[in-house]
């Protein structure tokens, strides 16, 4: 009898902890950090492109970069002063950057990986040290972790913001069911990531 109570006990408390786990899970995602003027804006590519390129552009406004790097398309934009806000010169091309067919990364890369790493290459190219990441809310923990991987210790000032233009509940009961499916996805290319970024013994360069 003692031993069917512990047994008990030990289900109801793994329960309560993967319960607690569950419905913390979407704060978890929800990184942001302070940020100040940096040397560049990196603008990751998904399905609200507009949301995130609406909060990349009131950063311009405000002043917080020379450059506008958007890795998936291969684009780098100077930024300028024009009277009352800021304003994008043509686009230009790092002497560096150029992995336009994707040949140089594995196909088992996750996308927001291959991103970044043209960001790096891109950042290289022109001598840039800091940049602020620009991405949908639950997006930005991946991106963090990628982002600390790609780059490694010690080598810029780096800051996170979601844009505020695409909804991101934190409290569990403020979630849809399309909210929790995009949960699960950030989860699944978290593990994704880790699982291939081991097994490839892959380090910073």
């Amino acid at each position: 009898m003692r031993k069917r109570n512990k047994g008990l006990l030990l289900s109801v408390f793994i329960l309560v902890l993967l319960a607690g786990l569950v419905l913390y899970s979407p704060r978890f995602l929800l990184y942001s950090s302070e940020y100040k003027k940096a040397d560049a804006i990196i603008l990751l590519l998904g399905p609200d492109f507009k949301a995130r390129q609406k909060e990349a552009y009131g950063l311009i406004n405000e002043g917080m970069a020379d450059y506008l790097i958007i890795p998936a398309y291969h684009k780098t934009y100077g930024i300028y002063d024009k009277g009352k806000g800021q304003y994008l010169l043509p686009d230009l091309r790092s002497p560096q950057s150029g992995n336009h067919n994707g040949s140089s990364t594995p196909d088992f890369y996750e996308d927001t990986h291959v991103e970044i790493i043209e960001a790096r290459t891109i950042m290289s190219g022109y001598g840039l040290k800091s940049a602020i990441f620009v991405s949908s809310p639950y997006h930005m923990r991946r991106i963090k972790l990628i982002a600390m991987k790609v780059f490694g210790p010690h080598k810029g000032d780096f800051y996170f913001v979601p844009t505020r233009y695409e909804k991101g509940p934190i409290n569990y009961w403020e979630l849809s069911s399309a909210d929790w499916k995009k949960v699960r996805r950030e989860y699944g290319k978290i593990l994704w990531f880790y699982i291939y970024f081991t097994w490839a013994g892959l380090v910073p360069d």
